[in-house]
């Protein structure tokens, strides 16, 4: 692919780029509101947890959020620039040293949130 390509692919996705939602790094714990359809109504749910990952880069940008419901570890790859997303709310910052946290697969909840 050509550099005038990339940049011909660049201008055709800016439209598509929110500029409403923070920038979100591993290590955030956020909560993801997302509107979902049921039928023909919409409403607003909620998914909390601890970023563990964020690839891509465009309109292809994903980060995925893990949290522990009901003793099982759970998590959602979300697409940065979805119009489904209506909000991400930044919690808190928990300072890591890793670019993916894959290693919190293997740690209990009690241990995550520690100071």
């Amino acid at each position: 692919m050509s550099v005038k390509d990339q940049k011909y692919i660049f201008e055709l996705e800016k439209k598509f780029l929110r500029t409403d939602l923070p920038e979100i790094r591993p290590g955030y714990v956020v909560r993801v509101w997302t509107k979902v359809k049921e039928k023909d109504k919409e409403r607003l749910s909620h998914f909390d947890g601890v970023v563990i990952s964020v690839r891509g880069r465009g309109t292809g940008k994903t980060f995925t959020v893990r949290n522990i419901v009901g003793g099982v570890g759970v998590e959602r790859i979300f697409p940065y620039y979805s119009p489904y997303i209506e909000k991400i709310e930044i919690l808190r910052k928990i300072p890591v040293r890793r670019a993916k946290l894959y290693y919190l697969r293997y740690k209990k909840q009690s241990e995550l949130f520690r100071e």
